[in-house]
């Protein structure tokens, strides 16, 4: 018996010790980096909820102005750091090389799915669940029957938005008219750093009839809310809550719970439980979700609103049939 409480109580102080001094936690924004109101400030939340809890130091490294960073960045950082977070698709084959290169590092990637890399591990959102419902309460509510998307990059997670709001869209409203524009084409992340150039674009879809545009662009997106704003239209926020940027003239914001994912990944890697692979945020959860909706609400019947509910639940239940590949 004694000898098994020694062995209790070695295992209960190697734990304790695992990390004898202070960890190191590396962090690579996305495109346009902190102060962006959406993707990389969703991010930046649940990290700092993490190293509040956790007490790590934190080495921020913004992305450079085409939204990438370098390999020699990202090893000078890795030198550094015993935890690398990442954010956006662009850093998927990036993250792959240094973790070849540092194979006692762990690396978390947030935005696509990495699989069979040991030191790996990733948070992906189901955004084509999540965009499905923003569109089908943009077909709901449009009085035009035109409504538009505007993404920052032509990549596969914002296509899988365009998708999924296409989608859903012609769910409520068969016939429902969608603008489709993009800022800049695959491998060109320029685009979700553009707000001169969103606006300019939102403006020219709102002069076409358009009434709601869906924006999946980051930074970018701040120039279609205020084009919406301006014009007295809507716009339709993305990642985190963005409702409050144009209080009335943003529908919904479709969330991303990115803060919850990247906490959840650092809490893991900090208790000793690293998992290697990809886990899966969808509505299922509220790892995806729109808004409360808390500007617009009064501008939004109840009979829509529990059309949304409807489908929401039919996602989760799978009596709406979404492929795996579309959120991937």
């Amino acid at each position: 018996m004694k000898k098994i409480l020694s062995t209790i109580i070695i295992l209960l102080l190697l734990a304790a010790t695992a990390w004898a001094k202070p960890p190191v936690v590396g962090f690579v924004t996305g495109t346009s980096g902190l102060g962006d109101m959406s993707f990389n400030d969703m991010a930046y939340g649940g990290i700092r909820k993490a190293q509040q809890e956790f007490n790590f130091k934190l080495i921020i490294l913004e992305s450079r102005k085409t939204g990438e960073t370098t390999l020699k960045d990202l090893t000078t950082l890795a030198d550094q750091a015993d935890v690398i977070i990442l954010l956006g698709a662009q850093h998927q084959e990036l993250t792959k090389q240094a973790a070849r290169i540092y194979p006692d590092k762990k690396f978390i990637m947030i935005e696509v799915p990495i699989k069979n890399v040991a030191n790996i591990s990733s948070a992906v959102f189901k955004q084509y669940e999540g965009s499905f419902l923003a569109g089908a309460l943009a077909g709901y509510v449009t009085k035009t029957h035109t409504i538009g998307f505007i993404g920052g990059a032509e990549v596969p997670a914002v296509q899988q938005f365009e998708k999924g709001f296409l989608d859903g869209a012609e769910y409520a409203a068969p016939g429902t008219k969608v603008l489709v524009e993009y800022l800049s084409p695959a491998g060109d992340f320029s685009g979700f750093n553009n707000p001169k150039k969103g606006y300019k674009l939102a403006m020219n879809q709102y002069g076409n009839n358009t009434d709601i545009i869906f924006t999946v662009a980051g930074l970018t997106g701040n120039g279609i809310i205020e084009a919406a704003r301006r014009s007295g239209k809507y716009a339709i926020g993305v990642d985190s809550d963005q409702d409050s940027l144009a209080k009335g003239n943003v529908l919904t914001s479709m969330i991303k719970r990115m803060d919850i994912a990247a906490y959840e990944e650092l809490k893991d890697i900090m208790k000793g439980k690293f998992s290697s692979g990809p886990t899966y945020y969808g509505l299922e959860g509220d790892g995806v979700s729109l808004s409360e909706m808390k500007y617009t609400r009064d501008k939004i019947s109840d009979e829509i609103l529990k059309k949304i509910d409807i489908i929401r639940k039919k996602i989760i239940k799978k009596e709406i049939i979404i492929k795996k590949d579309q959120y991937e």
